[in-house]
């Protein structure tokens, strides 16, 4: 071997992005722009070749109870790791650990270990410092790990505290409604409208929803019905972004099984155990 192949520098280790934040209203904001680029600036300042083709990004999800961990793009990464798609030795950028997970320490720490056991290290833009499987095996392992415990248990308190008040905020607004007829939410379904304290009916509107009964009462399916409301270019409900292009049978569905079309309202929880609605 020459003096000129030994001073070859060695390749740079591969890096990938992770971005989260937990409401759309982030996505309007400066979170997904001030993460994109603290990877980029960390991956340079650290001679890191940051993959900009294979990103993962959960906008808009929470990290609290880890649906992103469970069934986002952070749980496409550790697929990733696992099938051998993600080499042992790369680098997940996130901006601190937070990003990762909001979960109390101990539900956390499995998600850590398992990106950590299979030799990926964690960059942290926010610590400037990246986290390997030597640097919590090493002697000062312990305090480091301490230190993980203690920004995992930090961000846990602060989405429990903003759990906490949400909560109590929807009890009084739900209180509020009982005993004052007060309205709940500006939230309407979409044959009606909030206009002031009153709501107002969208005439246009309730006709096309009794049409939809009418046609499914004389035996027409959804399908049929969806069709024919695009035959004759019949506009959608919706507004803004969530205003659709075409009828669809599932939406007609929503109609036909919504009791608001009776008057009825009915307020709910979520039960994240069990992914549902109370």
């Amino acid at each position: 071997m020459n003096m000129e192949q030994e001073q070859q520098p060695s390749p740079k280790r591969r890096a990938y992005s992770y971005v989260r934040f937990s409401t759309p209203e982030q996505l309007r904001g400066d979170s997904l722009r001030r993460q994109t680029e603290a990877a980029a600036e960390f991956a340079r300042r650290h001679n890191l070749l940051l993959d900009t083709e294979l990103t993962f990004r959960d906008l808009g999800v929470s990290a609290f109870r880890g649906a992103n961990a469970d069934r986002g793009a952070l749980r496409m990464f550790l697929r990733a790791v696992e099938d051998g798609v993600i080499a042992e030795g790369s680098v997940l950028i996130l901006e601190n650990l937070d990003r990762m997970s909001r979960k109390a320490p101990w539900e956390a720490l499995p998600t850590l270990q398992s990106i950590i056991n299979a030799g990926v290290a964690l960059g942290i833009p926010m610590k400037d410092r990246i986290i390997g499987r030597e640097d919590l095996a090493g002697p000062s392992g312990v305090f480091l790990l301490m230190e993980i415990l203690i920004d995992l248990q930090r961000a846990h308190e602060e989405s429990a505290t903003k759990s906490r008040r949400l909560k109590a905020a929807w009890a009084a607004k739900r209180e509020r409604a009982y005993s004052n007829r007060e309205a709940l939410t500006a939230m309407t379904p979409a044959w009606i409208e909030k206009t002031g304290d009153s709501f107002e009916v969208i005439q246009e509107r309730a006709e096309v929803v009794r049409w939809i009964f009418r046609r499914f009462l004389e035996g027409a399916g959804k399908e049929a019905i969806a069709r024919a409301l695009n035959e004759q270019r019949v506009p959608t409900f919706g507004r803004g972004r969530r205003k659709g292009r075409h009828w669809h049978r599932s939406y007609v569905q929503k109609i036909l099984t919504n009791r608001a079309v009776l008057g009825e309202f009915t307020p709910h929880t979520d039960d994240h155990e069990h992914r549902s609605r109370v």
